[in-house]
């Protein structure tokens, strides 16, 4: 399981992903107004500042040629294949592959709809040099990632099948490429095979038609009502996908899979392109289309969509949704971004968003205000539509009240554009992210640039290098004045193709009440009533240095060589770690953490301490409230926030590196500011409306409840683990909320800061003893180094806890999980006193030990995939992973360390109880038996190049830093980093360089408890009449109607005997 911190506040979804883990009122990245720039840069300049102009106006209409032109070849073979060859540096010794099919679910025919994503699914299956399955086996021999939605997708517009390989061992990327070049024509497409790959994609379809699935379905067809982008979505219908004919699924292979419309791209750390190129022609240039098909290439239709004058509404009700939510979209012919003309319409489009969200985002931090949370979002929905859409977020019942708020600023917009003011704050965000995109020019991910490869075939997109796209983008939005932007906002009015949708759990909204509140914006409009944008004030800086105290001062020096920082301790007690790295050029990671964390508080006070980040990031955790703090941070790439969990507590930090400064101001607020003193009760009823409401909506949700039961019973029914209910958060008290807040970020002496990233340590160094040096220490703060942590009261259950959870549901679908306990021996206990004392050699057992867990567990879970997948075809996809979050990690008490492994899948609606049951017995063949020398090889080598990408990001050392200075072994060997670090890399070396299947069973058969376990199964609700004839007596229900059954049998059996 994953780290187990109590369950959240519920944070609101806005765009159609969850937000992140601060409250959507309340992000600091969204665009806000310039301000003066960081005095002291952390690193030389980048030269953004000295680009040479770009002609924009002399180039508006040009076709601009690939770039840049010594890093790219690009050709098309004899036989029509285009192809793209791309050097980047990112990752290291990795190369990215994508095969571009220039066909999708719009060309399939009545009968084979579903039958081009079926495609994408049998081509990993088999082709014809390549057994069932060897494509995955091959990829996971190589350390490669497979999985669901990882290596290929089907689009209404195209297919494209995608592998990221290494290619520091000769061989790697010309078989890469040989499977590619099997995909083109030489799929396997038997009856077996159809048969076989039809379970894993009906349970795809399954995965997909929760409640969001269902709702995003039916406004995808009402948005393209009336063209044919309405009946053809990619996952196709059930009944082909069942019941569907092999030899359609030939048919359309055939017919489709032509080298004309395909490309091969191949992105990657490789010095020699020209030999790339070859090594494509040679392994592409033979393959032509399927025999008795026609030299001429077929045409895709790709319809316009219709404009339509009147609004189209619909109120979808659907008991499983988790929010009240109104979406308006205005659907629009796409544009384009094939030459710089184009990219300067996408500019313009970008900053009009970006304003409209601006003020969105402070009418929804005002006092009572109309909605939740809105945002908007633009997507290129076809190659012909694009969409611009407005996402409210409303109380229950007042849908009418957001929805009016939301039109009356996209008509205001429409009627008196975005003010100078505005305009400026969207421009500084956009010169933020194209300065980011030159600093970082060198260090692309060829992931990102396979991407754009593949869309420069597809859409025409541009493609220039990240140098001339910056110099790009810096003239277009230089270039940009508030007349472009009012031009764009004309076409956003109800009666030119806009859809209005409501999404509610339970009905309170009528189409005709969404109708009325369109003509009352009309008749706002047509009176005047409608006026200009106010403008707001905007601070220049978040903190004064007169209101600084006196800065601090470095006391004592540490530098570890081997794991790469440099440890600096300040007057105040803060201890601060710097790495310089050169990962990513416009990156630094930091991370203020201490230890204590919500365990510390006694449950009468728990709700108030789980709150406390909630209630304290909506106040304002630095000192202004949100909505004022994004405009002091315009322009700027910097991102704090804060958060405490069962045994820490933390503030992270991505700031760029000229803005570190900015990034140590915020954290000196955090640590000096009293967010009591900002508590508002008129703006905080807002916050706890909605965190009543998204508890109460989420019951409804399936796959919520049984997550949640899932930690409820694994961590053993603990008040830390109990689903929240909505009548929790009244209990909680906010004073005493703000006043934990307060107190967990009050003594800097407890805190540690790790700096990870591209920044000059003797630039920074002034800024910590100026910044976190200076925050005081509270008179009464305490020596805590010794001061052990309470421990959380979670228990794994003993025995076998078996749970069947049955809820109605919309779209009957099931999930099933299996939780097994590892209880590692702990070497260090002494079984006569009791006690733990920490040492080296204890210390790298339990390191192995764990190790060796985790490894298990990425076995388990490739077996359970080859199993129910590969084998059996009855799943998507599964999750298989070992966690140790029973206990805080830098203590180690007691006889054992605790863990968990956890099996998750979803699957048929009645085969959860019998999959879950192969589950286990798979689970205990492999403790009895033990790996095969392939699976373990195959563990080995996805661990090592894992962890040779991972030893590329900041954020690896940022998690390291933290692990090493609370390692159990850091008062035993003086805090000195560097011994526990070698003891760590050493400790893994020697495992992944010796272990056997052997090794493993043994870890297994003493670690793992398969005898204790919680099993939990989540299905459908069967109709009344049925759970009345046939009860189930796994659940309360069942055993409740079989009592009264068995009562009434006795009953009647008494009154024949006595007669």
């Amino acid at each position: 399981m994953a780290e187990v911190d109590p369950p959240a506040p519920v944070a609101i979804e806005v765009d159609g992903e969850d937000t992140p883990p601060t409250s959507p009122r309340t992000s600091t990245s969204l665009p806000s107004s310039p301000m003066t720039p960081s005095i002291g840069g952390a690193v030389k300049s980048s030269g953004w500042k000295h680009l040479a102009p770009y002609p924009l106006d002399d180039r508006w209409d040009d076709v601009l040629a690939l770039g840049p032109r010594d890093r790219c070849r690009a050709g098309t073979l004899a036989n029509g294949m285009k192809f793209y060859v791309m050097r980047t540096f990112k990752p290291k010794d990795r190369a990215s592959l994508a095969l571009a099919v220039d066909v999708g679910s719009i060309a399939e025919e009545e009968d084979e709809q579903g039958v081009a994503h079926l495609v994408e699914h049998l081509a990993f299956r088999a082709t014809e040099s390549n057994e069932n399955f060897h494509i995955v086996k091959f990829l996971e021999s190589i350390g490669a990632e497979f999985g669901a939605c990882q290596n290929a997708y089907t689009s209404m517009d195209e297919t494209v099948y995608e592998l990221t390989v290494p290619i520091d061992k000769p061989g790697i990327l010309d078989e890469a490429l040989s499977i590619m070049s099997e995909w083109v024509n030489k799929v396997r497409i038997s009856d077996d095979d159809v048969r076989d790959e039809r379970g894993a994609v009906l349970e795809e379809m399954r995965m997909g038609r929760d409640a969001r699935g269902r709702s995003a379905e039916a406004y995808w067809k009402l948005l393209m009502s009336g063209s044919k982008y309405a009946e053809r979505l990619p996952i196709g219908l059930q009944s082909v996908i069942k019941d569907g004919d092999p030899e359609v699924f030939r048919r359309f292979y055939r017919k489709w899979y032509r080298p004309e419309r395909m490309a091969v791209v191949v992105v990657g750390d490789f010095p020699d392109l020209d030999g790339v190129a070859e090594s494509i022609a040679k392994t592409f240039e033979t393959c032509s289309p399927a025999p008795g098909q026609p030299v001429e290439n077929p045409v895709v239709h790709r319809p316009t969509i219709a404009p339509h004058a009147a609004p189209r509404v619909t109120c979808d009700v659907d008991k499983e949704h988790t929010k009240t939510m109104v979406t308006v979209t205005y659907k629009y012919a796409s544009g384009g971004i094939s030459t710089p003309g184009g990219l300067f319409e996408k500019t313009v489009e970008e900053a009009f968003k970006l304003a409209i969200d601006n003020r969105l985002y402070k009418i929804m931090r005002k006092a009572d205000p109309p909605f939740f949370s809105a945002a908007c979002s633009v997507e290129d929905a076809t190659r012909t539509t694009t969409m611009f859409s407005v996402q409210i977020v409303c109380d229950e019942g007042k849908v009418t009240r957001g929805l009016a708020a939301g039109l009356r600023e996209m008509t205001r917009a429409r009627l008196h554009g975005i003010s100078e003011q505005e305009l400026k704050i969207a421009a500084a965000k956009q010169l933020a992210e194209a300065e980011q995109l030159y600093v970082e020019r060198d260090q692309t991910y060829c992931t990102s640039l396979r991407d754009e490869l593949v869309g420069h075939f597809l859409r025409g997109e541009l493609v220039v290098g990240a140098e001339e796209e910056a110099r790009l983008s810096k003239a277009c939005t230089e270039k940009m004045r508030t007349t472009h932007a009012d031009a764009f906002g004309k076409k956003f009015s109800v009666d030119a193709s806009c859809t209005i949708r409501v999404m509610e759990g339970r009905r309170s909204t009528t189409v005709e009440e969404i109708e009325a509140v369109v003509r009352e914006i009309q008749r706002e409009e047509d009176a005047g009533e409608i006026t200009e944008n106010a403008m707001f004030q905007v601070p220049s800086v978040v903190l004064k240095d007169e209101a600084l105290p006196p800065p601090g001062r470095v006391t004592e020096e540490r530098s570890f060589p081997s794991v790469g920082f440099e440890v600096l301790t300040l007057s105040n007690g803060m201890k601060v770690g710097m790495k310089t790295t050169d990962f990513l050029d416009d990156q630094v990671l930091v991370r203020c953490f201490a230890k204590g964390g919500l365990s510390e508080v006694p449950e009468s006070e728990y709700l108030d301490a789980l709150y406390a980040n909630t209630i304290a990031t909506e106040l304002g955790i630095f000192g202004l409230k949100p909505e004022i703090l994004s405009d002091v941070l315009a322009g700027k790439r910097c991102d704090v926030s804060s958060k405490t969990g069962t045994y820490y507590r933390r503030v992270d930090g991505d700031t760029s590196p000229t803005d570190i400064e900015s990034g140590l101001q915020l954290i000196h607020a955090l640590f000096t500011s009293n967010v009591r003193d900002m508590l508002v009760p008129e703006e905080l009823e807002a916050v706890l409306r909605m965190q009543e409401q998204a508890i109460r909506n989420r019951s409804r949700n399936p796959n919520t409840l049984f997550h949640e039961t899932i930690r409820y019973l694994a961590y053993g029914r603990s008040y830390m683990t109990r689903p929240l209910k909505p009548s929790d958060v009244r209990k909680m008290r906010p004073l005493r909320a703000c006043e934990h807040f307060n107190a967990s970020y009050s003594d800097p002496s407890e805190f540690a800061v790790a700096l990870v990233g591209a920044f000059d340590a003797d630039r920074v160094r002034p800024m910590l003893e100026k910044y976190l040096g200076s925050i005081p220490v509270p008179s009464d703060s305490k020596p805590h180094d010794s001061k052990p942590l309470t421990p959380a009261t979670f228990k794994f259950p003993s025995g076998v806890v078996n749970k069947t959870i049955r809820v109605p549901m919309v779209e009957p679908m099931a999930m099933a999980s299996i939780i097994f306990p590892i209880n590692i021996p702990n070497p260090d206990h002494d079984a006569v006193t009791g006690e733990v004392v920490a040492t080296v050699e204890g210390s790298a057992k339990i390191r192995r030990m764990k190790h060796i867990s985790v490894t298990a567990s990425g076995i388990i879970e490739r077996r359970l995939l080859a199993l129910l997948r590969f084998k059996f075809g009855e799943i998507y996809t599964c999750s298989a992973g070992a966690s140790f979050s029973y206990q805080d990690q830098s203590a180690m008490v007691g006889d054992v360390i605790r863990g968990d492994v956890m099996i998750s899948f979803s699957c048929d609606p009645d085969a959860g109880q019998r999959l879950a049951a192969l589950a286990l017995e798979n689970v205990v063949d492999l403790i009895e038996n033990g790996p095969t020398l392939e699976d373990v090889k195959t563990a080995v080598e996805v661990e090592r190049r894992t962890l040779e990408v991972s030893a590329k990001e900041n954020s690896y050392w940022r998690e390291y830093f933290q692990a090493l200075t609370n390692s159990r072994l850091a008062p035993v060997v003086d805090g000195d980093l560097d011994a526990i670090f070698e003891l760590s890399e050493r400790t893994r070396e020697e495992l992944l360089d010796g272990i056997t299947p052997a090794i493993v069973r043994e870890h297994l058969r003493e670690c793992l408890k398969v005898q204790d376990r919680v099993v939990v199964v989540l299905r459908p609700r069967r109709a009344l009449w049925r759970r009345v004839l046939t009860p189930d007596p796994t659940t309360a229900e069942g055993l409740v109607v079989m009592s009264c059954v068995g009562i009434a049998a006795w009953g009647v059996m008494r009154c024949f005997k006595r007669r």
